[in-house]
């Protein structure tokens, strides 16, 4: 008897902990570190400087102003994406996006805005 309840306790104790396991891997836990690329505070229309990226990078903003747009621009003056039209109203609460950029080479960010926002380029590599 003495055995048996070995056993069952072993059995219970290896299946709690796979269900962890399980749990924190797909809580994102084990997530690639960002490195930060480029990040910029502001207010009002702008035109960032170059920012090198060596492999594809994420464009992220938070804005509190009435409108908001950003380009991502290449080394060449080439726009490679924009983002969608933001406006807001006073009672509303941050406008917030990202961009997923696929590339390498040096990128600067033209910003369009109505008052504050942050903007944030990270890599996963």
């Amino acid at each position: 008897m003495h055995s048996l309840f070995k056993n069952i306790h072993a059995i219970i104790l290896t299946l709690a902990f796979a269900v962890a396991i399980a749990c924190f891997s797909t809580s994102g836990a084990f997530a690639q570190a960002t490195k930060l690329l480029f990040e910029k505070r502001s207010a009002d229309n702008d035109l960032t400087e170059f920012f090198p990226a060596e492999f594809g990078f994420e464009v992220r903003w938070r804005a509190t102003g009435g409108q908001f747009l950003i380009k991502v621009i290449d080394e060449n003056d080439k726009e490679l994406a924009t983002s969608a039209p933001q406006t807001r109203d006073e009672d509303a609460g941050p406008m917030v996006g990202s961009l997923p950029i696929a590339g390498r080479g040096n990128f600067k960010l033209q910003v369009v805005a109505s008052g504050p926002w942050y903007v944030r380029v990270t890599s996963d590599r």
